[in-house]
């Protein structure tokens, strides 16, 4: 990921923002973008990260040496933390037009747009598939949507510090500036009338992915280029939009 900004002021916006597991952790540690703050550690965790190939825990963090048990009294509830945190800012975000010109390529990119999804696990779960499937960025919605938490950096497995995302307030205009820019853009419909392998794909592609309940608006439908859906047993109404989102990356990357 390039550098979003040059100013690594610690201002403490999120003191106590916090993510958790080994993976999370190590790709948030190597990441230039991310402020860190404080590294603890109990004594298993701090033996693997020594033997880490190819790493160094920053200078300006010491770890801290603490019982499993001491970690866990840092969570209000039970977290899978591997013996490892990190106390961090969130990750700074840009305009959509400056993270275009700053993030993707200019000939060839495949984004993921996701539309209102209010499911961590989810989010989290597609970053991960986005980053093993050569997907270049995602973009979050404001709007009814989750935003950076600690679920969804463990979820995505590093997947979050690994990938570049911005978050946009309005869909409809994130949409036009992608089309403006050269990408088409493709809905997941399970209504649309073309399978997803019917479609040629082009160079620049944007995937608008709706929400777990309702899938995409009727609004956001009418401004893509084109609608596509994966062809599933008829007597499954739908799959979880993480599933589809692994399937349809897939697919682009074995184009």
């Amino acid at each position: 990921m390039k550098n979003r900004s040059k100013n690594k002021t610690k201002s403490r916006k999120n003191q106590e923002h916090w993510i958790y597991g080994y993976h999370t952790v190590i790709a948030a540690l190597k990441n230039e973008n991310r402020i860190k703050y404080r590294l603890i550690v109990d004594e298993g965790a701090k033996k693997k990260l020594d033997k880490e190939p190819n790493f160094q825990i920053p200078s300006e963090l010491s770890p801290i040496i603490k019982e499993k048990n001491e970690i866990e009294k840092l969570f209000d509830h039970k977290v899978n933390h591997q013996g490892i945190i990190l106390n961090v800012e969130k990750l700074p975000q840009l305009k959509l037009q400056d993270f275009i010109d700053d993030f993707l390529d200019k000939e060839k990119s495949t984004v993921a747009i996701l539309d209102q999804l209010e499911d961590s696990q989810n989010v989290g779960a597609i970053f991960r598939s986005a980053y093993g499937l050569g997907i270049d960025a995602i973009i979050l919605t404001n709007s009814q949507s989750v935003s950076e938490n600690s679920f969804i950096a463990k979820t995505a497995a590093g997947g979050l510090d690994k990938i570049p995302f911005t978050t946009v307030t309005n869909i409809s205009s994130a949409i036009k500036i992608f089309q403006e820019n050269q990408f088409w853009v493709y809905g997941m419909d399970g209504n649309a009338n073309k399978m997803i392998n019917e479609i040629e794909f082009p160079k620049k592609t944007a995937l608008v992915l709706g929400s777990e309940a309702d899938g995409m608006r009727n609004i956001t439908k009418n401004l893509c280029d084109e609608l596509f859906k994966i062809g599933i047993n008829k007597n499954l109404e739908s799959l979880n939009v993480s599933n589809a989102a692994a399937i349809t990356f897939f697919h682009l990357n074995t184009k």
